[in-house]
């Protein structure tokens, strides 16, 4: 599917370390989950995009972990794949984030405000 720009808030260039929850464990005695380490290329107030050497179908809802590094504790989200653009071997991804319980919604936000004060 092709990159379509929808966010009406600004995007703003970060890179962090984006840790993608592909496959959820399960309480019973099942493999541990399936984690993805990949980059982000831009963060919004609703979303970020990723770049990954692996593809994700569009709407699925997965377990995000983004670590900007040791100056702050690492933010832990919920997003839906709304958009995947493949070149080369890598995919770049479009994630909304869902304000979901068990999230660290409050904390993103307050993440974004900080970087358009820089």
């Amino acid at each position: 599917m092709e990159n379509v720009d929808r966010r009406s808030e600004l995007r703003l260039p970060s890179k962090a370390t984006i840790f993608v929850e592909v496959c959820s464990a399960s309480d019973n005695d099942e493999p541990s989950p399936t984690v993805i380490m990949c980059s982000s290329l831009d963060i919004s107030a609703n979303g970020i995009q990723v770049q990954m050497d692996s593809e994700v179908p569009v709407g699925s809802i997965l377990r995000l972990c983004a670590d900007f590094g040791s100056s702050r504790e690492p933010i832990y989200l919920i997003g839906e794949a709304k958009w995947v653009s493949a070149s080369n071997d890598l995919f770049n991804i479009g994630f909304e984030i869902l304000d979901a319980e068990n999230s660290d919604i409050s904390d993103w936000k307050h993440l974004i405000i900080e970087k358009l004060d820089e």
